[in-house]
């Protein structure tokens, strides 16, 4: 009964894999987002005994044969901060940013953390995201108004070549601590942000970290070890039915 316990954790979490690699393809072209990248491990070990002798006058004993795992499970699933590359559109809103940091922009449920800098101008003349959440700099919500936008590399925002504010950019230690939710904005448990070193890069959006050859390369990997994990499961349910449709017949 292990082996079709332990092939069937092995096709749980190849599923989980699937799941992963599939959310990672979908947003290859997802302005500013983070692949992710399950960690697993094995359950508590046991060390396997086996019986033979081992005392004197061919006594028998228990001999260690070596540790084993009941089983494997998906322990986290992490965000890989690597930085995109930049892809220039030659929009004065579009903003990238290279090097740890995020935009900190003003949600309903508090601050929210972005990396896509796909920004535009609200009715008020505000930076928003394509949510319409405001973008917030040092002295609170930017308002640009009207006129020629020039950001700086680290973060000035000026109008009509007059000083208006500076990005607030927020950065996490460690970054382990930043968890993905919706609309492409970034929330961090237990952690303190603190102002981020980031490059600001004006008419260019940052692209997803995800590579498309990576994620089919992982995909194929994960197919042929699902599939391995099932005919083990297979094999062994075969061998259960055999042994409890013959067994009764020995004899």
């Amino acid at each position: 009964m292990r082996g079709i316990y332990q092939a069937a954790g092995s096709m749980l979490v190849n599923q989980f894999y699937l799941e992963n690699i599939g959310q990672n393809m979908a947003n290859l072209h997802t302005p500013g987002y983070k692949r992710s990248a399950p960690v697993q491990r094995t359950f508590p070990e046991i060390l396997l005994y086996c019986r033979g002798e081992t005392g004197p006058r061919g006594k028998t004993g228990l001999q260690p044969v070596g540790p084993a795992a009941f089983n494997v499970c998906v322990d986290e699933t992490p965000l890989i901060h690597l930085d995109g590359a930049l892809q220039q559109t030659g929009e004065q809103l579009d903003l990238a940013l290279q090097g740890e940091g995020f935009f900190v922009l003003e949600t309903p449920a508090g601050f929210g953390y972005s990396r896509e800098g796909r920004f535009q101008l609200n009715a008020e003349g505000e930076l928003v995201n394509f949510a319409g959440y405001r973008v917030l700099g040092e002295n609170g919500p930017l308002v640009l108004g009207e006129g020629p936008v020039t950001v700086d590399r680290t973060g000035n925002v000026y109008v009509r070549e007059e000083r208006v504010d500076r990005l607030r950019l927020s950065a996490f230690d460690p970054e382990e601590l930043v968890w993905r939710e919706g609309h492409n904005l970034y929330q961090a448990a237990g952690a303190e942000p603190r102002p981020a070193g980031a490059e600001v890069w004006q008419g260019c959006l940052e692209e997803s970290n995800a590579d498309l050859m990576q994620q089919m390369t992982d995909l194929l990997k994960v197919r042929r070890s699902y599939e391995a994990a099932q005919k083990i499961a297979q094999t062994y349910d075969r061998l259960l039915a055999r042994a409890a449709n013959e067994l009764g017949t020995l004899g």
